[in-house]
């Protein structure tokens, strides 16, 4: 009996440890299990640091983007730039003013002579046309106008009339020279007859077309021409007196 109470004492101890062994083996399985929660709570807390690294990134660069903007120095340097720009057009109205003056010096303070697209030349104004006509119709336009084709009384004149011309190098202009047949004189509009001294007519007329009683101006060069030949024309008036 002793002995089986020994042994029952004995396998009661045995069983008493391996239930109190049962708790250990617990806790080394949570120790065990413990890891992969220690590992969730460091990457969480190298996340807060990253998150926490770049806020102050970020705010310090909103500091020195705020503190660039108010720098006192360029701000200095905007405000003289719009004075400068301010200052230019009231440095154009002055540049302005002073040229209208000087063309009011220049001009004696009256307004131009002439009408508007007519060029003054000493005492008179002259229109060079855009329109084609006839000489008859050219004469028509001009007197509308009150004025008449061209009449030249000077070298001085020629030359203007010469310049003016040389931007239309491929047009030809009806002067105010005519005759009524073919071996009569040259006429101005005005009656008044022609003097060779001034510049020389060249002769177009042909056996066939002898009648060339009209004459036009191409560059520098004066020819006798068909009447009937639509052309360009310049017309001259004298200037108004103020």
């Amino acid at each position: 009996m002793e002995n089986l109470d020994e042994d029952g004492y004995t396998q009661l101890e045995f069983s008493s440890r391996g239930f109190s062994g049962r708790p250990v083996s617990s806790e080394k399985g949570l120790c065990a299990a413990s890891p992969p929660w220690r590992f969730i709570a460091v990457t969480f807390g190298i996340l807060c640091l990253v998150i926490l690294v770049l806020a102050v990134v970020l705010g310090t660069m909103g500091i020195w983007r705020s503190n660039s903007g108010s720098n006192p120095l360029k701000n200095n340097n905007f405000p003289s730039r719009n004075k400068e720009n301010h200052s230019q057009p009231t440095q154009s109205s002055l540049e302005d003013s002073v040229a209208s003056t000087k063309a009011l010096t220049t001009t004696g303070g009256v307004p131009s002579p002439c009408p508007p697209t007519w060029v003054a030349h000493e005492n008179s104004c002259y229109l060079f046309s855009s329109i084609l006509y006839s000489w008859n119709e050219s004469k028509r336009q001009c007197s509308q106008l009150g004025s008449y084709l061209l009449k030249i009384d000077s070298s001085e004149e020629l030359k203007f009339i010469v310049k003016e011309m040389s931007s239309s190098p491929l047009h030809s202009f009806w002067i105010g020279l005519s005759r009524t047949q073919t071996e009569g004189p040259w006429l101005w509009e005005d009656g008044s007859i022609f003097s060779s001294e001034l510049f020389q007519i060249r002769s177009t007329a042909t056996q066939e077309i002898s009648f060339h009683h009209c004459v036009w101006m191409h560059m520098s060069i004066i020819y006798d021409q068909q009447c009937n030949i639509p052309s360009y024309s310049i017309c001259e008036k004298k200037q108004s007196v103020q």
